[in-house]
């Protein structure tokens, strides 16, 4: 049950992910799999078949997003002090919502439960 919870907020903010950063950078084939991302994680809590399969990409997006967060801050050093602009900041909330919510991919249970 908390397990949906948390696919469903990781699915959110990969939705705003896309269309924020979208609406800066420009919409590539890149960020469509935000957007595929999001419906697989929707679509898992409803096909259990799924549910590994999004788990470990859940995992994946988790630690990728912790790495891009961290190069963020680092390139916000550049110039001797920490500055981000507007939409890095937004950019950087959205990463860490990623963050939060794909790392706890490593404490949901490998297998679902059916007994209910």
């Amino acid at each position: 049950m908390i397990t949906n919870i948390f696919k469903l907020f990781l699915a959110t903010t990969s939705i705003g992910m896309f269309y924020y950063s979208g609406s800066i950078f420009g919409f590539s084939v890149g960020h469509l799999f935000l957007l595929a991302l999001a419906m697989l994680i929707v679509l898992s809590i409803f096909y259990m078949p799924l549910t590994i399969l999004v788990t470990n990409l859940c995992k994946v997006v988790g630690v990728l997003s912790v790495l891009v967060l961290a190069l963020l801050m680092l390139a916000g050093t550049i110039g001797g002090s920490f500055n981000l602009s507007s939409s890095n900041q937004v950019i950087a909330a959205l990463l860490g919502g990623m963050s939060l919510f794909g790392l706890t991919a490593f404490f949901w249970a490998d297998k679902p439960n059916v007994s209910t």
